[in-house]
């Protein structure tokens, strides 16, 4: 955990960082520039080649206007290097053209190299990085063939609404006489399948020791109930989710058999990430 107490801004033109950086900055404050420049400077410097680069971001959206940048940041820093001005205003280009000359046309040369090769940069989603080392590790057919297939949706709330309605009916429709209102609403139902499937799917659901004909208790057996009845029908349906891209990885990188090879070549692949 970041203290804040330590953090200092961030120089651009610092030496590079080493290990686990962690870049905290408002919306609109200039991150997606300051990784544009950070892979810029990595390429050019000689670092690590863009191909050894993995830059992965949350959404497709933001994945389309961080490769475009990153792309246009190559593309000044090699013109700007191809007759450095000492007066340039851009200070990427000031830092690398900061050189002997034949070391700011060796940066040149690798930032042309890389904007030759840019189609095959590593810029993805956490979902796509999932889905490209799966079948680059051959597991993807492995697990379209466990599953009974490998229909992927965006989403799960209509499956996962389903099983918490079918569950909430099949518990409180035999309640007792009528006058016995269950424990949960059906739409407290519906949050709970939701926030335990799709929103937490990790979280140790709690309170571990409630009784079980407490609300609390109640709560949680509902959570654990939707969380194994979405297992049985997504494999039954062979549905997969995006989601489930990223739990299929660490799968894969835990396995005793296939996970040290998966890690090695993981770490042989990307050097910068």
């Amino acid at each position: 955990m970041t203290n804040v107490s330590r953090a200092r801004p961030f120089d651009l033109n610092g030496p590079l960082p080493s290990g686990t950086t962690v870049l905290e900055a408002s919306a609109g404050t200039g991150k997606t520039y300051t990784i544009a420049a950070l892979v810029t400077r990595f390429v050019a410097e000689g670092v690590a080649g863009l191909d050894q680069m993995l830059i992965v971001t949350f959404s497709r959206a933001a994945t389309g206007e961080l490769r475009e940048r990153v792309r246009e940041r190559l593309t000044s820093a090699e013109l700007g290097l191809a007759a450095p001005d000492p007066k340039t205003t851009d200070p990427l280009v000031r830092l690398l053209s900061a050189a002997s000359e034949d070391e700011v046309a060796l940066r040149r040369e690798r930032l042309t190299r890389a904007l030759a090769a840019f189609d095959a940069a590593t810029i993805a989603t956490t979902h796509q990085f999932c889905a490209q080392v799966l079948a680059g590790l051959g597991v993807t057919a492995e697990l379209a063939a466990l599953t009974g297939g490998d229909r992927f949706v965006e989403s799960l709330d209509d499956l996962v609404t389903e099983v918490a309605e079918d569950l909430y009916l099949r518990k409180f429709a035999s309640a007792g006489a009528p006058d016995r209102p269950p424990d949960l609403k059906p739409e407290e139902a519906r949050q709970i399948a939701l926030d335990a499937v799709l929103r937490e799917p990790s979280a140790r659901l709690e309170p571990a020791a409630a009784e079980p004909d407490s609300l609390a208790g109640t709560r949680r057996r509902l959570a654990e109930a939707v969380r194994e009845e979405v297992g049985h029908r997504k494999r039954r349906r062979g549905l997969r989710s995006y989601d489930d891209l990223q739990t299929d990885l660490v799968a894969v990188l835990r396995d005793e058999r296939q996970g040290p090879a998966a890690a090695r070549r993981l770490r042989e692949r990307f050097r910068w990430c």
